[in-house]
């Protein structure tokens, strides 16, 4: 079964978010604002975050 929502921790203040893999807007970090990811048409793109855990 395809994992299709991600705990990331932000790389400023490692804040964690759980986020859906296939965004398609841009999400950004709800303590210091920091773009997380940003859609590319497919699965989202992690710019300004690190996977911490794959969720189902």
């Amino acid at each position: 079964m395809a994992k299709n929502f991600l705990n990331v921790s932000c790389k400023d203040c490692s804040n964690e978010t759980t986020i859906f893999s296939r965004a398609t807007s841009v999400i950004s970090c709800g303590v210091c604002g920091a773009t997380l990811t940003s859609p590319s048409g497919g699965k989202a793109d992690l710019i300004g975050c690190t996977v911490v855990e794959a969720l189902e």
